[in-house]
């Protein structure tokens, strides 16, 4: 065996051992940190924002990432395991349905910067538009429009064969029109990763700009007016936490897929081939991180995030802490909410 196939043998090895290892951290914090968003999202000093609504959603979506779409990728990347390789109508929908899941949890986070300029706005007319009314109509149609911008895929999508790194031939589900495949990696770059992204950088500083500007302009605050926007500035920076996280771990794997597709004619040998699988499959492991991790960026970020996950804990796991608190030897009772203050957020979702 020559130097250059044991080289190929190790890329093809490490290739398996990274996206595997990458997954599974994915699949095992997503699980965790997704779950306790739903939990904390709901809870009623947060449910009617409509910001919060927008994270609630999202994390909806990504559920179904983390669920579905990871162990789907194992089994094909790891054990080459894949129902699509073998179904044409598999493949077709697979592909269809985890493209447009994933994009739509994306822009969903894009409606939240939206969400939050338009809430920051010094005209009460705009502000007006940020409201739990809006936030379900918006995120309805994202919802009903990224299926129909993907809809090209359930007609061209189709099994073909082609030669792996290591020379054999095996099947994949990929476009069978070369221009297609094209219009698709560029296409996909765009919707799952360069439009939302610059929307997000853009609506942020449009955001921080309104902040300095309303900071100038109002003299006096109230003390209702200083804890709404706390709590704004929170939810503001939980979500700067979560574009960076969808910025940083989206762009690099559109590029290089981008770049593959390009270079699809091009040929290669074997060592080439490998490598490029290498850098592909790594990138594109690290995209279901912008999925799984937002649990642990909101609770780093954010203040009003962290104490309604500490009252949830609080509450459901040490319960016997809520009757009586013993300090110094002192007695303190929690503080309770009157039964007619407390909001219903299950018909609010």
């Amino acid at each position: 065996m020559s130097s250059a196939d044991v080289t190929i043998n190790q890329l093809t090895l490490a290739t398996t051992t990274i996206v595997l290892i990458l997954l599974c951290i994915a699949f095992t914090i997503g699980i965790i940190g997704l779950f306790l968003n739903i939990i904390v999202f709901t809870r009623p000093a947060l449910c009617r924002e409509p910001c919060s609504f927008y994270f609630l959603s999202s994390t909806y979506f990504n559920l179904f990432v983390v669920l579905i779409v990871i162990p789907v990728r194992i089994l094909s990347n790891s054990f080459n395991i894949d129902l699509g390789f073998y179904n044409v109508g598999i493949c077709k929908v697979e592909y269809f349905a985890f493209y447009s899941i994933r994009t739509i949890s994306c822009w969903l986070i894009t409606l939240a910067c939206i969400d939050r300029y338009i809430h920051s706005s010094a005209k009460s007319h705009i502000r007006r538009l940020s409201s739990l009314k809006i936030a379900k109509i918006t995120s309805g149609i994202i919802i009903i429009l990224i299926p129909i911008l993907y809809s090209h895929m359930i007609i061209y999508m189709n099994i073909t064969y082609s030669n792996n790194q290591l020379g054999n031939r095996v099947p994949n589900c990929i476009s069978n029109n070369d221009i297609h495949r094209v219009f698709l990696a560029i296409w996909y770059m765009t919707l799952y990763s360069l439009c939302p992204s610059f929307l997000m950088i853009l609506f942020g500083f449009l955001t921080l700009n309104n902040i300095r500007q309303r900071r100038q302009a109002v003299a006096r605050v109230t003390k209702n007016d200083r804890i709404t926007r706390r709590t704004d500035s929170q939810l503001l920076s939980m979500l700067a936490a979560q574009v960076f996280v969808i910025v940083i771990t989206t762009l690099p794997q559109s590029i290089i897929q981008l770049y593959v597709t390009f270079t699809a004619n091009v040929v290669k040998d074997k060592l080439r081939l490998a490598q490029e699988n290498l850098a592909s499959k790594t990138l594109g492991g690290m995209t279901f991180f912008a999925h799984s991790s937002s649990f642990y960026f909101f609770t780093l970020s954010g203040t009003v995030f962290r104490k309604e996950l500490q009252k949830f804990l609080r509450q459901y796991i040490y319960p016997h802490q809520n009757r009586v608190h013993i300090n110094s030897g002192e007695t303190r009772l929690p503080s309770a909410v009157p039964g007619n203050q407390q909001i219903n957020c299950n018909n609010i979702i």
